[in-house]
């Protein structure tokens, strides 16, 4: 069983699905919240997990994302933090009548709030009990292609759907990322994270079945600065990518940085 303890945001989407399936295959010790604990139940034993490996592995608790007080309740266990924090959280795309922005999200603010959550859950914890700072997780998130401050990222046919029809949605990514952006450039001793990695992924495809990628190995890599660009990736990719880059390898050599992943 692997020393590391991981938490999960947005457990029953697609691409944080796949990385807890494959963490509890692994035998890591996973806690995932969840708005509603019977859909993800059902998510991962439809996938093949036993309902042993869940008892075993897997703690579920009822939440809110948003929710200070939840998000603390997801990261700390027995006065212990987990040592990787994954979020994978978004919005559902909800059509609008607006010719300028025809798509919003049923929920358009879910993960710059939630971020904002998460580090009132970390300061509180380290409140709480003093030596926790000792241990400060890595956060890991997916994000989208098209928010670049570096090269384009995005193919040229797919540029207004990302940048005119997609425009709500990946504002809600791109505040998230400032967010975390500007945590980070404080000073070592006052940031409540050890390290962070965005994940910026193109067009994601497929839904929650971790075995329906083409599988991690298959896809193509890059930074920000030098992007992979495509159109399109299986969540269950994303996931895999995940799991064998940030979490088997504690995030190796992307601590710091903002990868991106295509097909």
């Amino acid at each position: 069983m692997s020393a590391t303890t991981i938490a999960i945001l947005g457990a029953t989407g697609g691409c944080a699905n796949a990385s807890l399936v494959h963490s509890l295959l692994a035998g890591y010790d996973v806690r995932a919240l969840a708005r509603t604990p019977s859909k993800l139940t059902s998510q991962l034993l439809a996938q093949g997990l036993t309902q042993q490996i869940l008892d075993q592995h897997l703690t579920i608790i009822h939440g809110d994302a948003t929710n200070v007080d939840d998000v603390k309740r997801t990261l700390v266990s027995s006065g212990k933090l987990v040592s990787l924090i994954i979020t994978g959280l978004g919005g559902k795309p909800v059509l609008q009548k607006s010719l300028r922005r025809p798509v919003t999200l049923d929920n358009p603010g879910i993960c710059s709030s939630s971020i904002e959550a998460l580090l009132s859950a970390l300061r509180a914890a380290y409140d709480e009990n003093p030596s926790t700072p000792a241990h400060k997780p890595l956060l890991a998130y997916v994000s989208t292609t098209g928010i670049t401050n570096g090269p384009e990222d995005v193919p040229f046919g797919f540029r207004f759907l990302y940048h005119v029809l997609l425009a709500v949605p990946h504002e809600d990514k791109r505040k998230m990322e400032y967010t975390l952006k500007s945590h980070m450039a404080q000073p070592e001793n006052e940031r409540l994270l050890r390290g962070v990695v965005g994940v910026r992924a193109s067009l994601l495809t497929g839904g929650i079945d971790y075995k329906a990628g083409k599988g991690w190995k298959t896809l193509r890599v890059g930074t920000e600065e030098s992007p992979a660009v495509g159109y399109t990736i299986p969540r269950p990719d994303v996931g895999e990518w995940i799991f064998e880059e940030l979490i088997k390898r504690d995030g190796g050599e992307w601590v710091g940085k903002i990868v991106t992943l295509t097909s």
